[in-house]
């Protein structure tokens, strides 16, 4: 009868430690993918639009951008306190996107399927940061 095949633990061992060397990259991380994602929606969202609105829409784009980097931000501090603040920035920063485009909406600026994309992207983007924070809160605890 095969029982499968037996790896040696060196090979175990060597392929952990190489797995380790490897430097994790930033785009990895799903929510950051996830908020690079909504920057690209809201480029495109907005690059049509009227030019007596391009104040909003830079401060729109800018703040979106700060959610990127609230979020390298956090993944980059090793302590959890630090870790727990740029959450917490990160999240206030989404919520606060979350109403521009409640405002471009009820102007009648967005279609509805990129309204749609917008809504769901900043759903997961606040459904991940809300879990990575309290795993980060709750980390060490019994």
């Amino acid at each position: 009868m095969f029982q499968g095949v037996e790896v040696p633990q060196e090979i175990i061992a060597a392929s952990d430690a190489k797995k380790k060397k490897k430097d994790k990259t930033l785009a990895q991380l799903p929510v950051f993918r996830a908020a690079a994602n909504l920057l690209y929606v809201v480029t495109e969202a907005v690059k049509g639009g009227p030019n007596s609105l391009r104040k909003f829409y830079d401060i729109m784009l800018a703040d979106t951008a700060e959610v990127m980097k609230a979020i390298g931000m956090a993944d980059a501090a090793r302590n959890p306190e630090d870790r727990a603040w740029y959450i917490d920035s990160a999240l206030v920063l989404v919520n606060v996107v979350k109403f521009y485009l409640t405002i471009l909406r009820k102007l009648g600026l967005l279609e509805k399927d990129v309204d749609n994309k917008m809504k769901r992207l900043v759903r997961s983007i606040i459904a991940q940061l809300v879990g990575w924070r309290d795993y980060t809160r709750s980390e060490g605890a019994k």
